[in-house]
């Protein structure tokens, strides 16, 4: 059998398209807690727990949307910034909430974030949402299904 490169790369653009169109809802369906000060929000936030999700990320997106990738390991997870929308902040969680790290307003264009402390989950927020719950090291955040 062989390899059909087209092939590989129409279904490619086809899967891309089902999680750009498919995957966001404009209604808040999270609320997002700060614990250490009680500062909470209802955001709408993607789930990012897959390859092709976690791949995607804020690219090309029409803006900054609350993500949270979920990794199923703890380890060190460098992103980039390319083909994003706009400044966007990274937070970097163990597995229990608790921020272990915190990149603030990264702009578009940068090859490589690297985070320097094991991390579980990663949230890309738009810099407004950390604002307003007051996000900082050390804080635990929770995330609660809005719908559940």
């Amino acid at each position: 059998m062989k390899f059909d490169m087209g092939f590989a790369l129409a279904v490619l653009v086809v899967l891309m398209a089902f999680v750009i169109f498919a995957s966001s809802s404009l209604q808040p369906n999270y609320r997002l807690t700060n614990k250490a000060n009680n500062k909470s929000v209802n955001i709408s936030m993607e789930i990012a727990d897959n390859d092709l999700s976690r791949m995607r990320g804020l690219m090309f997106r029409s803006k900054v949307i609350p993500i949270l990738f979920v990794f199923g390991y703890t380890g060190l997870f460098p992103i980039h910034s390319h083909y994003c929308p706009g400044e966007f902040d990274a937070v970097y969680l163990s597995q229990d909430g608790k921020v272990v790290e915190l990149f603030r307003k990264i702009p578009v264009g940068l090859d490589r974030i690297e985070p320097t402390k094991p991390a579980s989950f990663l949230l890309e927020l738009p810099p407004d949402v950390t604002d307003a719950i007051k996000i900082k090291v050390g804080d635990e955040l929770s995330w609660k299904d809005l719908k559940k």
